[in-house]
């Protein structure tokens, strides 16, 4: 009988270690996960700042009565986001992307733009006008 006890303990305990290595292990690749997740989404938000800012460079690079439009996505690898153009530290423009709890901030070369630049998800435009650029968000 004492055999049988001996046996059944160590099958318990081996099945509660292999347990608990399988959560350790589950958990690191979850967290692995989240991570690369997260990394995939803030590469996608920087490819919205970069739509963005090319925009920019291009209208600044040449002559006055240059209109464009272009189109940022609607949404950031599946999640939801806000893009906004305010005005900053010393009238410095900043594009702000806030998306899944996270925000990102680009600051804009000082005098670019000008009067109240908006843009937002979907089709928008960019004008030079006087060597002032301005960006509106295009409502249907």
């Amino acid at each position: 009988m004492n055999r049988k006890a001996q046996t059944s303990m160590e099958f318990v305990i081996l099945t509660g270690f292999m347990i608990m290595t399988f959560l350790v292990f589950y958990i690191v690749i979850q967290a692995k996960l989240v991570d690369a997740n997260r990394d995939k989404t803030d590469q996608a938000a920087k490819q919205v700042e970069n739509l963005v800012v090319n925009e920019i460079k291009l209208a600044e690079s040449v002559t006055d009565g240059y209109y464009r439009q272009f189109e940022l996505p609607q949404s950031i690898n599946g999640a939801n986001y806000s893009i906004d153009i305010i005005p900053g530290a010393g009238n410095t423009p900043e594009i702000v992307i806030r998306y899944a709890g996270r925000e990102r901030v680009y600051f804009v070369q000082q005098g670019y733009v000008k009067g109240s630049s908006t843009v937002g998800k979907g089709m928008n435009n960019v004008t030079k006008n006087g060597g002032n650029i301005t960006m509106q968000k295009i409502t249907s």
